[in-house]
């Protein structure tokens, strides 16, 4: 775009070009497997897209399984609004997170993983990586970044942030530690699904390369599985043979509910947040409820780093309970809630809510409420009212 837009106005516009797309306001579903060339020539220039290093961009359209013109559109839209060079939008968003890794770790090279990362990372790193002979060391995600720095290897190519951690919700200063990162050579990948690309811009801190579940917010419909990955120039090359080779490329149908989703992200995560707040708040009143894990909120530990990188709060935060409960009292609250689903994802228009065990998925930090329940609650679209009436019931059954 010539224009500098504001956020909302941007998620309008990003990816659509009307005038190239037959005047449809949408980009078209392109549904293939096959692409014919009109002319020797643009079949070989296609295949030396792919091969020709000397190429800065590949030739697009080639084979369905690298994308078409609707995996485009939303990459480009993806682009505009994470400010970077590129973006490939991926299967899944583990999908996004392994591409990332695959692309800048190579036999006998070392990464740095905060230890609040999204578990699936976490098993990627331990189990898969490892077989490759990539070695892993986890950091605290309150350390400094001259404490990481002491962590840092020889052969340490990748530090892997992500903030906050989707169970504990821990902030990283994340310009420190990717400048730190720079000035060592190393590249700095970092998650960035809470924030979604709307309320924090990683690549504006420094960081390289930036991955996102469009699962969640992007998407916002509980429909798609996807994520994406957006990279700096100088990361291009690295990045697209990475994801060539890996094969995850996103389904055409599917970047198209994407595409839909994204167009609303902005007003239905403000909904989100402020229905979140007012929740967390009325929750921090409970007697049921220790302690609310939520940077949104003056009380939180990591709020004055929130309040200066974030210009927003995502819709989702952890409660620790009074006490640790059985399976049986935390089944009397949950299973008959009304508003609140049981279920592993958010970022959709419903709430959910889940039990969760930070502890289980930690290991050079130790989890401080390992002796008390945690539920992790994703606040939709609902009224909030209804929201409190539900678990103000539920309540009342878990202390029965």
């Amino acid at each position: 775009m010539d224009k500098k837009m504001r956020e909302s106005t941007l998620l309008v516009h990003a990816g659509r070009n009307p005038q190239e797309q037959g005047w449809m306001v949408n980009p078209p579903i392109y549904q293939t497997s096959t692409i014919v060339f009109p002319t020797l020539k643009d079949l070989i220039y296609a295949e030396r897209g792919y091969s020709n290093n000397d190429l800065v961009e590949p030739y697009e359209l080639k084979y369905g399984r690298y994308g078409t013109q609707t995996n485009f559109a939303l990459e480009k839209a993806i682009t505009e609004i994470d400010g970077g060079y590129n973006s490939f939008v991926t299967s899944s968003g583990a999908a996004a997170i392994n591409t990332a890794l695959m692309a800048f770790l190579t036999q006998g090279d070392h990464m740095l993983l905060v230890d609040n990362v999204y578990s699936p990372t976490r098993g990627f790193a331990d189990k898969f990586l490892k077989k490759l002979g990539i070695s892993t060391t986890y950091y605290s995600p309150s350390a400094t970044p001259e404490e990481i720095k002491k962590l840092v290897k020889k052969n340490t190519k990748v530090i892997f942030m992500e903030s906050p951690g989707s169970l504990s919700f821990e902030i990283q200063d994340v310009a420190a530690i990717c400048k730190m990162a720079k000035k060592l050579g190393i590249v700095t990948i970092i998650d960035n699904s809470w924030a979604s690309g709307i309320y924090f811009k990683p690549l504006e801190h420094g960081a390289d390369v930036v991955v996102m579940a469009l699962t969640k917010y992007i998407n916002g419909h509980s429909d798609v599985m996807m994520g994406s990955i957006t990279i700096q120039e100088k990361h291009y090359r690295v990045m697209y043979e990475a994801f060539r080779y890996m094969a995850v490329t996103a389904a055409p149908f599917a970047c198209y509910l994407a595409q839909r989703g994204l167009r609303t992200t902005k007003i239905r995560m403000d909904h989100c947040a402020k229905s979140a707040l007012n929740l967390a708040q009325w929750l921090e009143q409970r007697p049921e409820v220790m302690k609310v894990l939520y940077p949104a909120l003056e009380s939180d530990p990591n709020h004055k780093l929130w309040k200066r990188d974030f210009t927003g709060a995502a819709g989702l935060f952890t409660i620790v309970l009074d006490r640790k409960y059985s399976n049986e009292s935390l089944a009397r609250m949950l299973d008959k809630l009304h508003y609140y689903g049981m279920g592993y994802s958010w970022g959709g228009y419903e709430s959910l809510i889940l039990p969760v065990d930070p502890s289980s998925v930690r290991s050079v930090t130790k989890w401080p409420y390992s002796n008390k329940t945690c539920l992790r609650i994703n606040v939709g679209l609902e009224d909030v009212e209804d929201l409190k009436e539900d678990l103000e019931a539920g309540f009342k059954r878990l202390r029965k």
